[in-house]
This record gives C-alpha cells, sequence and structure tokens, in this order.
C-alpha cells in the first residue's frame, strides 16, 4: 500500500526565531552565528541574506563580504529549541509516527490514520496552516510516498509552500530536477557525474547499477535508487538518542585555566539540562579539547551507574580536561562535552546508597531557570563567565550545540 509521507521543514529556522523577538528585522539579511569579526561560521541566514551568496556554514568574515549591511546575531539555541519544541507538538497530534530528524526538520508518516483523515493531502495542508498559526514560524511541506521523495518535494515547496508528489507521476518529477537535488550527491559527486554530462536527474538513469558502484562503492548503489524515487526506510520513530553533546569554539585561543574550567562549568550545566529534560542517564562522559595548532585530543570514562548530576558529570569532565590542558603548552581554541551510552532509567547499585538528591536538586533549578532564565541559577564556575564577559552570557565565545543526536 502507498505511504504517505510528509516531510516539513521549518523556513529559516534560526534568522526566523530572530525576526519574530525582534519585528524590525523583517524584510533584512538576518546572519546567525555571531557577528563578523569573530571566528565561526554562519548557523543559517533569512532569505533575504541568501539573495546575497550567503548560505549555512559559511565564514562568518566571508558573509560579511558578501552581505556588509547583513544583521549579524549571535543567537540562542535554548530559545530556538523551545520554538522547535512547539512544533513537534503540534505535528505529533497528527499522528505517533513522527521522525524529528533535526531541530528544524520532521517526517511524518500518515498511513496508519486513514480512517482519522479522509483527505491525507488536506490534512497535511491544516497542520501546515496550524503551525504557521501558532507559533508564528513559515513551514516548508513536501508530501511523497517515502522519505527521498518527500524532502525533495519539500525542496520544491520552498519558501512557506506545499507541494505534492501525486501517484503515478514520481518518474514526471524526477526527470527535470539537477542532480546536487538528491541528498546523497554532495559536491565532490556532482563534478564528476558532470564530467560525465549528467545533469539531471533523468540522465543517471542511463547508468548501471554496476557503474555506479565502481565510481562511488556502496554510495553509489543508493544514488541508483533514490534518483529513481525508490527508499525503503522507515521513519526513525521514538529511537533513543545515542548521545548529547555541548561545545565552545572561543573567539580568541585562550590559555588560563580557571577560564577554561569555567566554560566546561557552562557546558557541562547545558548537557545536564538536555539530559534531564529528555530523562536521560550517560554511562559515558566525554572531554574535547582543541588546540591552537588544531590538533584534538579526546578522554572520556566508563561509569558503571549512569549518571544525570551536574555535580558527578562536571567533576568527572574536569579530572579528564586538567591533564590535557597541563601537559600541553599550547592554547586552547575549542572545548566540548558529551554524554553517551544513554539510558532512560538510573540502575540501582549494590554498592552504593540509593539517594534522588541529584534528581530533586535537578528539578527544582529548572523550575527556576523556566520562569526567570538560564542565568538565574549559576554555578561559583559559571559566575566567572559573567565577570569577564558581562554585557552578553556568549560573549568572547561561540557556543555550537549538538542535541540528541541519533
Amino acid at each position: 500500500m502507498r505511504r504517505f509521507i510528509v516531510h516539513v521543514d521549518i523556513d529559516a529556522f534560526f534568522a526566523s526565531v530572530e525576526v519574530l523577538l525582534n519585528p524590525s528585522l523583517k524584510g533584512k539579511p538576518v546572519i546567525v552565528g555571531g557577528l563578523p569579526h569573530e571566528r565561526g561560521v554562519a548557523s543559517t541566514c533569512s532569505y533575504e541574506a541568501r539573495k546575497f551568496g550567503v548560505h549555512s556554514g559559511m565564514a562568518l568574515r566571508n558573509a560579511y563580504k558578501l552581505c556588509p549591511n547583513g544583521v549579524f546575531v549571535r543567537g540562542n539555541y535554548q530559545v530556538y529549541e523551545s520554538f522547535s519544541a512547539r512544533v513537534f507538538r503540534i505535528l505529533h497530534d497528527y499522528t505517533p509516527d513522527v521522525e524529528e530528524a533535526s531541530i528544524d526538520e520532521a517526517y511524518l508518516d500518515l498511513s496508519r490514520c486513514r480512517r482519522l483523515y479522509p483527505s491525507f493531502s488536506e490534512a497535511a495542508r491544516m497542520m501546515k496552516a496550524r503551525v504557521e498559526r501558532e507559533t508564528g514560524l513559515t513551514v516548508s511541506v513536501g508530501v511523497g510516498p517515502n522519505k527521498v521523495l518527500a524532502k525533495l518535494a519539500t525542496k520544491k515547496a520552498k519558501p512557506a509552500g506545499f507541494f505534492e508528489i501525486e501517484p503515478g507521476r514520481e518518474e514526471e518529477f524526477l526527470r527535470g530536477l539537477p542532480i546536487d537535488n538528491l541528498p546523497g550527491i554532495g559536491p565532490k559527486s556532482q563534478v564528476i557525474l558532470r564530467m560525465l554530462n549528467i545533469q539531471k536527474l533523468g540522465d543517471l538513469w542511463g547508468l548501471p547499477k554496476t557503474t555506479l558502484h565502481s565510481i562511488f562503492g556502496l554510495g553509489g548503489e543508493d544514488i541508483y535508487l533514490q534518483s529513481r524515487g525508490i527508499d525503503s526506510r522507515p521513519l526513525a520513530v521514538e529511537g533513543a538518542p545515542k548521545s548529547v553533546s555541548r561545545e565552545t569554539t572561543f573567539l580568541e585561543d585562550l590559555w588560563d585555566e580557571r577560564l577554561l574550567l569555567a566554560h566546561l562549568a557552562y557546558l557541562c550545566d547545558r548537557l545536564t539540562l538536555a539530559l534531564r529534560h529528555n530523562r536521560y542517564y550517560a554511562h559515558i562522559v566525554e572531554v574535547k579539547a582543541r588546540y591552537a595548532d588544531f590538533k584534538t585530543e579526546i578522554r572520556r570514562r566508563l561509569m558503571i551507574t549512569p549518571r544525570q548530576d551536574m555535580g558527578d558529570i562536571y567533576r568527572i569532565v574536569e579530572e579528564l580536561f586538567l591533564p590535557l590542558l597541563r601537559g600541553s603548552r599550547l592554547a586552547l581554541r575549542l572545548v566540548g562535552v558529551k554524554a553517551s551510552d544513554l539510558v532512560r532509567a538510573r540502575p540501582l547499585s549494590l554498592f552504593e546508597p540509593y539517594s534522588d538528591k541529584g534528581e530533586r536538586l535537578g528539578a527544582a533549578v529548572d523550575r527556576v531557570r523556566e520562569r526567570y532564565g538560564f542565568g538565574s541559577v549559576l554555578t561559583v564556575r559559571e559566575k566567572m563567565l559573567d565577570a569577564v564577559y558581562p554585557a552578553d552570557r556568549d560573549r568572547g565565545f561561540v557556543l555550537k550545540t549538538a542535541s540528541l543526536t541519533k
């Protein structure tokens, strides 16, 4: 039976949230990720900025050269997560089969809800209208019989549109699409294919699977199938994440031990907040240090009893980090923390007395922050950042986050 897969993508997400929070930015080229002189890349940008050639992942300095009149903002990932959660809550009202692919996109499978919706297309349009009405954000929605076709349909719908690939018209839709539209074809693959005079997906159909395999290896088989709209992947629904991570890239290399530990405390606080919010405990804690010469060192520790508490995880991070810092004469350009091997419930230990003091304290802190903001409760180490960067919590460094990753 033909599946009905819906792909939802929030348009220029971070930039759109900034415009919602500050309506004076509407119609202006907004670039989120940092200030023009800072070291870092653009997380996203508004469609007005894209007209100048700015795109996600571009160095901020290069973005400024292309768009000197752009409005550069550092952004607030916690706010973006809040808006993302509001969008996903609406999507979950329409079907239990939802894959949250990233902070700004999701796949829905309405196939099991045939008795609820006389028309899937109308249900998808109503869902899009409700998201936009209740959040103020615009979304692009694509509909197809599988994930790859739904995502390609969304590209056709952008920005803020709706596009459905009707049954029986899949081949017509795919034939004329440029090869760079296919998710599995990156810049290097595009160069190779264009050397073979292949510009459209339809041109790929003349190449046998063995030829694509000889050129691209196993990836060639994926290209062969997806270029024909063949995709049997199920939605990854309610899958347990593998890790939660937070990291910071500094605007200038740092060597001060106390300041570096303050940054790590801040990252651990953000990381454990995500763990508590999603009710996960970590068996493995990891710390990452990148030096001025771009050499990266990673140290990790396995814990028999999984942890969620900020104090416990920070103490482990500090023990792992200090030898990395004191064993090198180079300053650091990046530090990061990661929790992995996650479980939903903390098992009891025969050798440790049970106590829920840490969980209760964390829940109390979360309630205060929910009402008064994250900065209302900080550890002594984190307060050092307020002393160094009094005007802006994120001044002096660029916070990068990788939330629950599959």
